[in-house]
């Protein structure tokens, strides 16, 4: 397994004060060295992924253990709201991962019907090691 074709990933980010935050996500691969997964809801993404944040990624089982085979990776991630390689993860997450496209966008649907609307985005992640 390799975090190419791992089905989830564990990827941890770092606040200015060095404090990791970790979640589970579905990924797709990209480009060469590249890997990425859709949110139905943009709303603190953008804070915990400055631009070109250093994050570190790890291949996981669906239950979010890590794959202690697998290396822990070094990668700098950047969200995306539009253009070819956002529609291009976003088409990707819902080819490899079709319930949990449909469940998110059901979910984003019943947040705007009582809330407003709340826009995607796809964080991309490029693999430095």
């Amino acid at each position: 397994m390799s975090l190419r074709t791992a089905e989830h990933m564990l990827v941890t980010s770092y606040d200015d004060e060095g404090r990791a935050r970790t979640s589970l996500e579905q990924l797709v691969p990209v480009a060469d060295g590249q890997v990425g997964y859709w949110l139905a809801d943009d709303r603190g993404v953008r804070e915990r992924f400055p631009d070109d944040c250093v994050v570190s990624v790890r291949a996981a089982t669906s239950r979010g253990k890590p794959v202690i085979e697998e290396p822990v990776v070094e990668g700098r991630a950047s969200v995306l709201s539009e253009g070819p390689v956002y529609e291009q993860i976003k088409a990707a997450v819902g080819d490899k991962y079709p319930s949990r496209s449909w469940l998110s966008s059901a979910v984003d649907k019943t947040k705007e019907i009582f809330g407003g609307r709340t826009p995607e985005c796809a964080v991309l992640i490029h693999l430095l090691g």
